[in-house]
């Protein structure tokens, strides 16, 4: 295997990779980590820092440290593959080895002008700016998110809590919220919701967006002062040009071979929402594979064999404000303080000892 490692991205793959193979790396082992922030995000809760809840500096952590792993603060723009480098914003950076863990972006499903006049909390920079978006609302406001998966749940909750001189109202496309997830669970979050006076509609087909309101249903509207983008992702678009030695999955996902190495092109590996899986993304699924991937690699660097073990999710965990919550944990349904408990558990582990 090459000495010289470049990283693409410290979210969660990134992170868990680094803190597999750090106690371990070699003395000829060089690893360069490229990322837009100069700290690692805890991105569960970019919603918080976009509601207000929670400050920049509770959803950041400390990178790993060691001397020989470089951070970088550059912004990804290209993969030359067959050149061995990446094209950042600011500088061009060599690889022997590549791995790429640049997580995701929103998917608009090509609705007209929806990522013009819509707000985001997909990174930390656009969930601060959506921050003073809200905080320069003036009161009774009308605030719409589009999407009632775990983010826009989330994001809903909080928000009414943090702003509640402002009217919320929460669109999702299927039957009803968190369509993935049990009706019992369903039907006692959007309970809570409508507590909390959030409107919810189900079975919202957005067909178009423009400066003033959100559209469906050939041509019924629902006016907003600020609407926020929470309906779907897909892979970093910097990661396309590795599909030419792989096949996509229908997320348009990478897919991979069990170290996670592209199946046609020696050298290049994906984790993270970039990588096929038989999960949905998730910072717990990057988690995973981000381990899995630094286990494959030292058992290279040690000269032992590798053996890929079959992922298991532990289950999903959503905060409703800041007092309960709803979840999953092997098949067993939380619902109410316990799961909020268990989240700020898990969160804090991970920000405390991924430094």
């Amino acid at each position: 295997m090459g000495k010289e490692i470049v990283l693409l991205g410290a979210g969660y793959g990134g992170v868990s990779f680094l803190n597999t193979v750090i106690p371990y790396i070699p003395p000829d082992i060089h690893i360069k980590v490229i990322d837009r922030l100069n700290h690692h995000a805890i991105k569960p809760e970019f919603y918080a820092l976009a509601s207000g809840s929670l400050n920049e500096n509770k959803v950041k952590a400390r990178f790993p440290s060691h001397p020989q792993v470089e951070y970088i603060q550059d912004e990804a723009e290209e993969i030359q593959i067959h050149h061995h480098k990446v094209i950042c914003a600011q500088q061009e950076v060599s690889f022997e080895q590549l791995i790429v863990s640049l997580g995701c972006v929103d998917n608009y499903f090509n609705v007209p002008w929806a990522e013009e006049y819509t707000n985001s909390i997909q990174t930390f920079a656009k969930a601060i700016k959506t921050r003073k978006s809200i905080d320069n609302l003036p009161a009774n406001s009308h605030l719409v998110i589009v999407g009632g998966g775990l983010s826009g749940v989330e994001l809903a909750s909080d928000l009414s809590e943090q702003h509640s001189e402002h009217k919320i109202t929460l669109l999702e496309r299927s039957n009803e919220i968190l369509p993935t997830l049990p009706e019992r669970i369903q039907r006692f979050v959007r309970s809570h919701l409508e507590d909390q006076k959030i409107d919810v509609l189900t079975n919202i087909s957005v067909t178009m967006i423009d400066e003033k309101a959100v559209y469906y249903a050939g041509g019924t509207l629902v006016p907003y002062d600020l609407c926020v983008w929470a309906a779907g992702i897909m892979p970093h678009p910097v990661s396309n040009p590795l599909l030419a030695y792989s096949n996509a999955d229908r997320l348009n996902r990478i897919v991979v071979k069990d170290n996670y190495e592209l199946p046609y092109y020696n050298d290049i590996f994906v984790i993270g929402d970039c990588a096929s899986s038989a999960f949905a993304p998730s910072a717990q699924l990057a988690h995973l594979q981000g381990k899995q991937l630094g286990e494959y690699f030292l058992s290279v660097w040690q000269g032992k064999e590798y053996v890929a073990h079959s992922l298991k999710l532990k289950g999903v965990l959503g905060y409703l404000g800041k007092k309960t919550g709803f979840g999953m944990i092997n098949s067993q349904v939380l619902l109410g303080k316990i799961p909020h408990v268990i989240k700020s558990g898990v969160l804090w582990m991970h920000k405390n000892h991924s430094g």
